[in-house]
């Protein structure tokens, strides 16, 4: 009977009774994604195995042996590839492409060029690479805020190429980027809204009430608002469908699926319908009035007769803008003069349907099945729920839970 190999460590095996074959894995190849190994022979006994296995393990680990020589610059080209063969939108795409060449060579103008980690090898990249990079991007003037975006990079990078097989671990979920403060939500109240919606209806741009009334009522993102087409509202149930978003590039406008790939009914009220409504006769009027057609798909926001093209996200970004500053100047203007800030964002307006709906008591599914969030947990890390009425509330609960039936009396 011939012999029977034993494994008798990781990487050791006995294949003859005089003699053990050593085996360190180099790493995968990151072209073919085939495992690589390197292996030695030893007559000399198990504790030579060990000392012969010690030995590869370090030359692996310097790059000896036909290792990955794989940079964090390759693998992030490499990762952004990967990226837009599983879809990701062209802007998304275009934002990776420029973290991954500020962090494969950070450049920033008043300092000169800065050291990046493009040409460290992904087996070699170790947490104090990185935490170093940051501090140096953060004395360089970097934001916090802006250097945690290069690491959700890096970390999403790292992560494929551990799953990939080239790294044994992401060495980026050690690093420590800087705490990015945590900021307040600007969120208009409801008589602000109001304002806006009623000074925007007198306005050169009066298409801007609508925009903000479906904006506030709704809770859709800025290029879903504008990629909602007349085919996507139900009359009959009041019920709109959101099923695409617009997006810009260098060569104009396309469209994408919303955020999180989640097409979403979104129930409307009489006050939602009613202005959908006079849009749509205001759209149609216009139409024959320049002897044109609403085409098929027309979009419901369009500063085309027949609805063909849909606005430009930063178009209503700039009009909403234009719209808060004229309310700060009415402020200034008043008598007597009032100091009032408008500084509103257009996405502020999620900020506002999220904050009223929990507000009104609203659990945070339904909340975050009307913003488009997958998980409601999202919903309550980001956006204020905790409002004063609730908060009044919830100390009233806690305080009737001690009382007696009977006044209490000191």
């Amino acid at each position: 009977m011939g012999f029977r190999r034993v494994q008798v460590d990781k990487g050791i095996r006995q294949i003859a009774p005089d003699r053990w074959e050593v085996q360190v894995h180099v790493g995968r190849d990151p072209e073919t994604g085939k495992l690589r190994q390197v292996s030695r022979t030893t007559r000399n006994g198990i504790a030579d195995a060990r000392r012969i296995r010690a030995r590869l393990v370090t030359e692996v680990a310097q790059g000896k042996h036909g290792g990955n020589t794989t940079t964090l610059g390759d693998l992030l080209a490499k990762w952004i590839e990967h990226g837009e063969r599983l879809g990701r939108s062209p802007n998304t795409i275009t934002g990776y492409r420029y973290k991954a060449a500020t962090i494969s060579r950070a450049r920033k103008p008043a300092q000169g060029d800065l050291p990046g980690l493009g040409d460290v090898p992904v087996t070699k990249l170790t947490a104090r690479h990185i935490d170093a990079w940051y501090a140096t991007m953060l004395a360089a003037g970097t934001t916090p805020a802006t250097l945690m975006h290069y690491h959700r990079v890096l970390s999403a990078a790292l992560h494929q190429a551990e799953r990939w097989g080239w790294v044994e671990r992401n060495v980026a979920r050690l690093a420590q980027p800087p705490t990015v403060p945590r900021k307040a939500l600007t969120i208009p109240p409801p008589d602000r809204v109001r304002d806006l919606i009623e000074v925007a209806a007198s306005s050169r741009s009066p298409e801007m009430a609508t925009i903000i009334t479906i904006a506030a009522l709704t809770g859709v993102r800025r290029g879903e608002l504008c990629g909602l087409r007349w085919s996507d509202v139900d009359w009959d149930e009041s019920v709109i469908t959101v099923q695409r978003s617009v997006y810009q590039t260098a060569t104009g406008l396309d469209t994408k699926p919303p955020k999180t790939h989640q097409t979403r009914r979104l129930m409307l009220d009489e006050v939602a319908m009613v202005v959908l409504r006079g849009r749509w006769e205001r759209a149609t009027r216009l139409a024959r009035s320049t002897e044109v057609t609403l085409v098929p798909e027309a979009y419901v926001f369009s500063n085309d007769a027949d609805g063909g093209t849909p606005l430009r996200p930063d178009s209503l970004t700039h009009a909403f803008a234009r719209l808060c500053r004229q309310m700060e100047d009415r402020a200034t203007r008043a008598d007597p003069p009032r100091v009032e800030l408008w500084a509103y964002r257009l996405h502020d307006l999620r900020h506002y349907t999220a904050t009223e709906l929990f507000r009104a008591g609203h659990n945070p599914r339904t909340v975050a099945d009307r913003l488009g969030h997958a998980d409601p947990a999202l919903t309550l890390r980001v956006y204020t729920h905790d409002t004063e009425d609730q908060a009044r509330a919830a100390a009233a609960a806690l305080g009737a839970g001690l009382v007696r039936s009977e006044v209490h009396r000191v």
